[in-house]
């Protein structure tokens, strides 16, 4: 049974804070979209779940390690921290709202077009996060739930690591860390190191484990193990039964594939030193590959392989369409709030007479009788998009 937080839409809390919607509920805590009265813009507001939770002290634990984490670790791939406070005995976090989608979105939709994503889609992400991850480690952190999910990128295609709720200082003493629940875990299994499984001690490596999934997901598309449950997957990891990446990825460089193996090792001392040496080995060797043997799997923006503000804009255009169709996708429905957002982003590029621009608020026009949302068949909305960006005039 989960707390029920539905009376806190619309009001305005901490006489600054409006809460427009609930975008999440999990069990650990609920996640709202609000409006700051002071700075302006939308924000991200997180509260646990403490009412009907087993473990209130432990969970309030973890909530205010959260906070001070957030606070304590600030970096450019990491989403910055605005506020914390309590309404009505609940602590809240207030973050920064990172409003274009996560790589869990780019992963689906390209999945649902039977394709992985684009080797060089992981320039755009791949160094920044390394180092978020590295920063968190030469801070005495441990993030724990590295995933898609996770990854986060705002308007300008910055990604950001996400998601603090499980972090763990490795600097404590055993005897001074917080204790998990017996018979529980904490982390996203298919993500998990065999160490995390198993309740082990935890380090850096363990991170760079997750992220090597996480490679290993966006190249060949498919998860490197695949169990149904953390004792299945467990029972994969430690048969070390994953396919090479380079079996599932034509004309992958083995170097590259050696490299995201070496990260998934069962041994934590056999993975690399840190997630940056993980990068390097992996984005080093994709720089020398001659582009014409780069297949195009997933559009996506390249800021530094455009020639002109046309293209740029083009560029940009296809990779918000990618995620608004994977929002669609993930909501099954195309809502107001959507097609608000949609609409913004169309805004700069119909300005600059971009002609992909005028096609999707065509589209978009049809679907939704001019700006008036009705209940639509999302379906056929993906298809239509689908069909507009595989056009060869509208491809970068």
């Amino acid at each position: 049974m989960h707390e029920d937080f539905s009376s806190w839409t619309e009001k305005t809390i901490d006489h600054r804070y409006h809460i427009k919607s609930k975008l999440t509920n999990g069990g650990m805590g609920v996640v709202f979209l609000a409006f700051d009265l002071h700075l302006n813009k939308e924000v991200v507001i997180k509260v646990p779940i403490l009412k009907y939770s087993g473990q209130r002290t432990e969970t309030l634990q973890r909530f205010n390690r959260e906070v001070l984490a957030h606070s304590a670790l600030e970096h450019p791939n990491i989403v910055p921290i605005i506020d914390s406070g309590i309404y009505e005995d609940h602590p809240f976090l207030v973050l920064q709202y990172i409003k274009n989608g996560t790589l869990r979105m780019l992963l689906d939709y390209a999945k649902s077009n039977g394709k992985p994503l684009a080797q060089t889609n992981l320039q755009l992400w791949l160094p920044q996060i390394s180092s978020a991850l590295d920063f968190i480690h030469s801070n005495n952190w441990i993030h724990r739930d590295v995933k898609p999910d996770n990854i986060l990128f705002d308007a300008n295609y910055n990604p950001y690591l996400s998601d603090f709720g499980v972090l763990k200082n490795s600097s404590l003493k055993p005897g001074e860390a917080m204790t998990t629940s017996i018979g529980s875990f904490i982390g996203s299994p298919h993500y998990m190191a065999p160490e995390q499984h198993l309740g082990e001690k935890v380090s850096s490596k363990t991170d760079q484990f997750s992220l090597a999934v996480i490679i290993y997901e966006c190249l060949s598309g498919k998860l490197p193990f695949n169990g149904n449950n953390h004792v299945s997957i467990l029972l994969e990891i430690v048969k070390q039964s994953a396919i090479p990446l380079k079996d599932h990825v034509k004309n992958l460089s083995p170097t590259v594939s050696d490299a995201v193996m070496k990260a998934l090792s069962l041994d934590p001392d056999n993975r690399f030193e840190n997630c940056t040496q993980l990068c390097s080995s992996i984005l080093n060797e994709s720089d020398s590959i001659p582009s014409s043997n780069k297949e195009n799997h997933f559009n996506h923006f390249h800021p530094d392989k455009t020639d002109t503000i046309r293209e740029i804009l083009n560029s940009k255009l296809i990779w918000q369409i990618n995620l608004f169709c994977s929002q669609i996708n993930e909501n099954k429905s195309l809502d107001s709030t959507l097609y608000t957002s949609m609409k913004a982003d169309l805004s700069v590029h119909l300005k600059s007479e971009i002609p992909l621009a005028s096609m999707v608020n065509d589209l978009l026009d049809f679907f939704t009788m001019s700006g008036t949302i009705e209940a639509t068949n999302y379906e056929d909305i993906l298809q239509a998009f689908k069909r507009l960006t595989a056009s060869p005039v509208n491809t970068i």
